[in-house]
């Protein structure tokens, strides 16, 4: 009974690894269904699962004190390559299919800003083998509203009353994304030296 309690605890431990992980699963299934044009709402609803485990995982890690040097770093992996990939996604196989037009683009370069901005600096951070700054409260507000702003873009292609939620949420992002990158860059900055 007592290594069944050990095992069952083993488990609960590593559960937002376990989330983080699964959100590179959901990822590809939600760039697959981009690709494939699937029923939208359906893209939409693997992208939200996706962006819930974001908060999940980091919710518990801190609630539980179950935090890890790994979580850390593939919290950071699994949340690049959630936005990123949806985004490079949608940008390609939208703009294969002739369905974007100069406003889609420059939202999507809006919404990204952050990642565009600190892609070096994340990359060169994660192999230096330092520790990953911890993450800052606009940094979350910059991720939540990404997800907002990713969904309702992606759903105006064929509810264009969307826009009107990505567009300003977009001009949000890119001062917020940009305030949020020059934070990490300064974090990682002073933490490499």
């Amino acid at each position: 009974m007592r290594k069944e309690a050990k095992k069952a605890k083993s488990v609960l431990r590593n559960l937002p690894n376990i989330l983080t992980v699964s959100r590179i699963i959901i990822t590809f299934v939600v760039i697959y269904l981009i690709f494939a044009m699937y029923d939208i709402k359906v893209t939409i609803a693997f992208f939200i699962v996706g962006a819930m485990t974001d908060f999940f995982d980091g919710y518990l890690a801190r609630k539980y004190n179950w935090r890890s040097e790994f979580g850390r770093k593939a919290d950071m992996i699994a949340d690049r390559f959630l936005w990123a990939g949806t985004a490079l996604a949608f940008l390609l196989a939208y703009a294969f299919a002739g369905q974007l037009d100069l406003m889609h683009y420059l939202q999507i370069m809006f919404i990204m800003t952050r990642e565009i901005v600190t892609a070096p600096f994340a990359i060169a951070a994660l192999f230096s083998g330092r520790p990953i700054p911890k993450v800052r409260t606009i940094a979350k507000v910059t991720t939540f509203m990404q997800g907002f702003a990713l969904t309702a873009l992606i759903l105006s292609i064929y509810y264009p009353m969307f826009s009107y939620i990505s567009l300003p949420l977009s001009l949000a992002i890119l001062v917020i994304g940009f305030i949020s990158a020059s934070n990490y860059i300064n974090d990682v900055s002073v933490k490499g030296k």
